[in-house]
């Protein structure tokens, strides 16, 4: 095992514009996929805040792990129906809340209509 490293060592050592390169671009990839995802991350959470702010008010109540699996529509993870009957008998008692609704999320396919 030692051997194996003392020879990428001295091939390392032995070429080193190619080692600076590869190291360089190395390097410069993982910071470009870094602050990709930085500012696709803070894009998102943006998007969801002006969709919160202007249209939807500014509370949302989510079953637990469905922010985290929002990326590919959790159908699986709505609000069961005996938990949305509770949290609206909350909502509805509790003062300064004037309306609220239930967001209907539903997945489809849509194919080509052919003409015949």
């Amino acid at each position: 095992m030692f051997k194996v490293l003392g020879l990428a060592m001295k091939n390392l050592l032995r070429y080193k514009r190619r080692t600076f390169l590869t190291g360089m671009l190395i390097a410069v990839g993982v910071t470009a996929v870094i602050v990709f995802v930085g500012l696709s991350g803070s894009f998102k959470r943006a998007i969801v805040g002006q969709i919160t702010d202007s249209v939807l008010s500014h509370l949302q109540v989510h079953r637990k792990g469905y922010m985290a699996s929002i990326d590919n529509l959790p159908l699986d993870r709505m609000m069961p129906a005996g938990a949305y009957e509770k949290l609206s008998g909350i909502l509805s008692r509790t003062d300064g809340v004037a309306a609220f609704s239930p967001r209907v999320k539903f997945g489809a396919m849509l194919r080509p209509v052919s003409s015949c």
